[in-house]
């Protein structure tokens, strides 16, 4: 029969073999810690060199930190014509060329009309809209430093009553003689 002392025994020795153990199985360790983060480069963010801006005509609404728009406007039977529907500002001393191109419509039959873009001199038909069929000429226009040129929407006339159209284009900026390009969304509402 085991004893008192026996059990006291067992868990002594059970102790200091479990104590050897642990001493064998932890390595020691020397050695600093340092809290140092270096990123190496320092980045910045610049406002766009071409920017939108709501043309004299009023028409527009200006987003995402000057670089999208929606054109909003009122078709009816009688012709009419908005020169100054948006304004596209080169605040860089770069010159650079720009084009519409659409990529999405609905509607389209609903309107007939033309949207250029000017400096007041001389003009690019960009997209036309006629009985229901689109063309876009894929032109690009001069847009030089420190300039602004206008979008205009040209003789515009409902066709159809009731129905909105809508059509979604990209302004195209490149830099000349590159394949680098921005593109701007520019949403079109004809009511």
């Amino acid at each position: 029969m085991k004893t008192d002392q026996d059990s006291k025994l067992r868990y002594a020795l059970l102790a200091v073999a479990l104590s050897i153990m642990l001493a064998y199985s932890c390595k020691p360790a020397l050695g600093d810690v340092y809290d140092l983060v270096d990123f190496g480069t320092s980045s910045s963010c610049i406002a766009p060199l071409v920017i939108l801006e709501s043309g004299a005509d009023q028409t527009s609404e200006i987003y995402a930190h000057n670089t999208s728009a929606k054109i909003t406007i009122n078709a009816n039977s009688n012709q009419s014509t908005y020169n100054y529907s948006l304004d596209i500002v080169n605040n860089d001393t770069s010159p650079w060329q720009v084009k519409l191109e659409y990529f999405n419509f609905t509607n389209i039959n609903h309107v007939n009309t033309t949207i250029v873009l000017h400096d007041n001199s001389t003009s690019a038909e960009q997209i036309t809209i006629s009985d229901g069929n689109i063309n876009q000429t894929d032109t690009y226009y001069a847009l030089t430093s420190n300039a602004t040129i206008h979008l205009g929407v040209m003789d515009i006339v409902e066709n159809s009553p009731g129905q909105a159209t809508i059509l979604q284009v990209y302004l195209t900026i490149i830099t000349p003689n590159t394949t680098t390009y921005t593109l701007y969304i520019i949403t079109f509402e004809f009511t």
